[in-house]
């Protein structure tokens, strides 16, 4: 009698998620696939199912990990100043440029069919708007803030300024926004 026994990966999710942003790094969101994350740790091609509905489902699941690295990357910055905020940020993007352009919206089909991915551009916000004294309140400075960093990694990261200027561009913004902050 042969006993077929369950293959057992131990945190397949996890497996699955590291192996996605392995794949992600490598050709983009476009080559993410169920079948290849799992082949990668290999486990049985049903197994993901388990985890992960779809390819967009596992691709939500690396974007919120990112979140969740950007909005610590944010609490660990120093002193929460704005250019503190705005060195974190860009760094953060510019180390992870996938990841960074996936979480904004690169490669996931159906993102009104993840409330939870909303739900961390939100808390992002607010962590910037903890960070700059304005609460829990992600309005304002923080939003405005927001929209300049998202801008200027968004340029560097598809070429338009050069990732050695980064850090002058982010300083010179930077300082012009809180200016018009101050007047």
């Amino acid at each position: 009698m042969i006993i077929k026994r369950a293959y057992h990966h131990g945190d397949l999710r996890r497996a699955l998620v590291l192996a996605a942003r392995e794949v992600l790094v490598e050709r983009g969101p476009e080559g993410v696939s169920l079948r290849g994350t799992v082949a990668k740790v290999g486990a049985s091609t049903a197994a993901p199912y388990r985890h992960f509905r779809d390819k967009d489902a596992l691709l939500v699941a690396v974007a919120l990990e990112g979140h969740a690295e950007l909005q610590a990357c944010l609490r660990g910055c120093g002193a929460g100043t704005v250019t503190a905020l705005g060195h974190s940020y860009l760094g953060f993007a510019l180390e992870n440029p996938a990841l960074y352009r996936l979480m904004m919206g690169a490669g996931i089909g159906d993102r009104a069919g993840y409330p939870e991915l909303a739900g961390a551009h939100r808390a992002t916000r607010v962590v910037l708007a903890e960070r700059l004294g304005e609460g829990a309140d992600p309005g304002g400075f923080a939003s405005t803030l927001w929209c300049l960093l998202h801008g200027l990694a968004t340029l560097v990261i598809d070429g338009h300024v050069e990732p050695g200027s980064a850090v002058t561009e982010v300083d010179r913004s930077l300082a012009f926004l809180v200016d018009a902050k101050a007047g």
